[in-house]
Order: structure tokens, then sequence, then C-alpha cells
């Protein structure tokens, strides 16, 4: 099971603190990596530091393989209750002690098997590298579950949600995709040095008139006055690989970066749960 997987967990902070308590709930014990180029080289080290707490929870070091690529010293701890406050602080994928990080890569143990473990560096594929057992798939949907419900847009993507039963399942999907690129189209239209073509043509005023139906009255309330795509990116963008590479701190990032992205991402990703069957 990987967290791809798990409904609104890219989107929802609550969910991911569920997924996270759950998987520490099935676990006794929790491995880091100290890196040979970098990281923690004596567990004495951490004195001083704000994970000092889990010196003694600390149980053996030794040489070993973390990631599949990754070498270095393999530090084994108790999950003692500092420590996987630790780990809730900072998320399952978290790095301890900065860049560059004194422990990394996360694994959880059950005895000796291993239910849990990631390379918490792979910002661009960490959804794809860290696994789940499957062991534990039926606890972690619960939980997820619970957490959704407990969420009040959950109520409010509900009543949109029964507003659109009399669309065809074609529709909803082609709509949904139209709307999840909205990044893809601000890019196209600024003229982002570097952006993923959609997969519709549409116009904004086409996409206005979607995303009416499928966005609360909120979110939707920032696209109304709008003309255009490129009217929800008034910042200065990099058009070359050049200006992107030297000149970074003077733009703006891809607009999936952008905050009334993510929220549209949260509404969407909240919508498809209620709306699969």
């Amino acid at each position: 099971m990987y967290f791809e997987d798990i409904p609104c967990y890219l989107q929802f902070e609550e969910v991911q603190q569920s997924v996270t308590k759950t998987v520490l709930s099935f676990c006794d014990t929790a491995e880091f990596l100290g890196s040979d180029i970098y990281g923690l080289k004596d567990i004495c080290d951490l004195y001083g530091t704000q994970y000092e707490d889990i010196i003694p929870a600390f149980l053996y070091c030794r040489q070993g393989e973390s990631g599949g690529r990754m070498c270095g010293d393999l530090f084994r701890f108790r999950l003692t209750e500092p420590l996987k406050k630790h780990i809730l602080d900072e998320s399952l994928t978290c790095m301890f002690g900065g860049e560059p990080p004194l422990l990394e890569n996360l694994a959880l143990f059950q005895g000796e098997k291993c239910l849990f473990s990631c390379v918490s560096h792979e910002v661009f594929s960490l959804y794809h590298m860290a696994e789940v057992d499957d062991s534990l798939k039926d606890a972690v949907l619960s939980s997820v579950n619970d957490a959704i419900k407990n969420m009040p847009l959950y109520g409010q993507m509900q009543k949109i949600a029964s507003d659109l039963k009399n669309k065809t399942k074609a529709e909803l999907k082609t709509e949904i995709r139209i709307l999840h690129e909205l990044c893809c189209y601000v890019d196209e239209a600024v003229h982002y040095y570097f952006y993923m073509k959609p997969t519709y043509p549409c116009s904004f005023p086409k996409f206005r008139q979607i995303a009416k139906n499928y966005l609360t009255e909120d979110t939707y309330s920032v696209l109304a006055p709008l003309n255009d795509f490129a009217d929800l990116q008034p910042l200065p963008i990099p058009k070359t690989s050049t200006e992107a590479i030297c000149g970074r701190e003077k733009f703006a990032p891809q607009y999936l970066q952008s905050d009334y992205y993510k929220q549209v991402e949260r509404e969407l990703s909240m919508l498809e749960y209620i709306l699969k069957p």
C-alpha cells in the first residue's frame, strides 16, 4: 500500500496525522539512517539537540543499507512516547536535524517485521517510495475515513456531490480532470518556461462555468471576477530555464505550489472521495 492510494493523504494534514498514529500503534521499534556521507555517527551526538530525549530509547547501531541505495549507520530505537511525538510532529517521512539531516529514512518494525519504510529526501517521488505494509490497510483506511468525515469541508462537499447526481460518469471524470489541471492552464497562459500541457483544451469562461458546479462558494468567488487564467498569477514568472536557475528568488514558482491551487485540490480530493462508489 502506497501513500498515493490513501484518500486525501496528499491534501490534508488531518489525514496524514491519522495515518501516522495508526502505523505507530502497530509498531514497537524504529530505525533511522545516519548516512555515510553525512548524518549521525554516534548516539551521544544527539545530546544538546532537540532529539536528546530519544537517547534512552537507543538499542543498537549497525552498518547497513537503507532505501535500496543509501549506506551508513542504522540506529535502532524502542518506539517510546518521545520518539512517537517527534515523528508525529515531523511526519512519517521525517528527517531529524535539519540540512543535512542527522537521521533520515525512517523504518518502523513490529518485532523484526518491517511495516513501513521510506526514503526521506525523495521530494518528488516521496509518495511512491514510501510504503505501508498491506497488513495495516484496513486499520489505516478506517482511521482515514473517520478523519475525513470529521472535517467541516466534508459536509460542504457532500452537498455539492448531491447536486451533481444528474451528471454521467464520463462528464464527472472529464470535468474533474479539467479542474485538477488548473495549474497547467495557468502556467500555459503566463508562458512559464516549463509546464505540462492540459489534457483537454478549455477556455477560462468554460473553466469558470465548470468550477461553479464543483467548488465551494468561497473558492469559486476567486474565479468569478477574473477574465483569464493569467489573472490568477500576477507575479513575475521565469520564462526561460536561465531565469529559473539563476533568478529563482525573483520569480513565483509553478502555480501548483500556490495556496489557491492547493485549496482547489483539497476540495476536489474530498469530492472524489465522496463520489467514489
